[in-house]
């Protein structure tokens, strides 16, 4: 079956590794992800050394994987919404500014073939970043003992909640033309749809539950505990398929303009 986005997956691949920007936003990832870990893993021996200070923290007992993998897979979710922006927010905008976009449009590509060709390879960089944490797994192998079936659990869902990420900033990039107003955007959505499930209070039970099921972090955490459920995997998903229709809607109306 021929792949009829892939010239445009081609050519953003190769834009992404000529543009300082990937390089300055995957060094500063890596870097806090691996500033984190180092804390999370000095935390834990704080613990496990000392009684009182655990006494203090509230932990009688302790779990490798609780009190290390499921925050370090936190971690990295929670950086995701502040590098995908970075990733993104050129994907459309700087089509749009540089006039390169009606260029596009006149080539025979449908505007799935133009979405989907740039959701794949903004995803496939990101990707590729997230395989060098898994160096992370090597170390937290070497010094303690992680639950394997959990860490496998927790680093697929990083995978799965990076796509959505990606569909979302995507999205955003096909709203205006300004690069640093698509990072913005796409950073506002995604702390929004993280942070919803906050906004209810105790007494408005039916609307707490309305709100969680909506809620980025909510399902993002499911997976940091070592659950793989298929609502959760489906609600990311559903995010991708949601925000790469009205991008694709998006482009519709522009082409129509045009």
């Amino acid at each position: 079956m021929r792949l009829h986005f892939y010239p445009i997956f081609r050519r953003e691949i190769k834009s992404y590794l000529t543009s300082p920007t990937v390089y300055i936003a995957a060094g500063l990832f890596l870097f806090m992800s691996g500033l984190l870990f180092y804390g999370i893993l000095e935390n834990f021996s704080l613990l496990s050394g000392d009684a009182q200070y655990r006494r203090e923290m509230g932990f009688d007992k302790l779990n490798f994987t609780r009190h290390v993998v499921s925050n370090l897979y936190w971690v990295i979710n929670f950086l995701l919404l502040f590098v995908v922006p970075a990733f993104t927010m050129r994907l459309l905008a700087e089509e749009k500014k540089t006039g390169t976009f009606e260029l596009l449009v006149s080539l025979p590509f449908r505007d799935w073939d133009i979405v989907l060709g740039k959701f794949f390879a903004a995803y496939a960089v990101l990707a590729a970043i997230l395989g060098i944490c898994s160096y992370y797994v090597l170390v937290m192998a070497r010094f303690g003992t992680p639950e394997l079936p959990v860490v496998g659990i927790a680093y697929l869902g990083s995978f799965i909640v990076a796509a959505a990420y990606v569909a979302i900033g995507l999205l955003a990039s096909s709203l205006t033309e300004n690069q640093i107003v698509a990072a913005i955007l796409a950073f506002v959505i995604l702390l929004g749809l993280y942070l919803i499930g906050d906004l209810s209070t105790p007494a408005s039970a039916g609307v707490a539950g309305v709100l969680q099921a909506l809620s980025l972090r909510y399902h993002s955490e499911q997976f940091t505990h070592g659950l793989l459920r298929v609502q959760d995997a489906g609600y990311f998903l559903l995010v991708v398929a949601i925000a790469l229709f009205l991008t694709c809607r998006v482009l519709e109306l522009r082409r129509l303009r045009a």
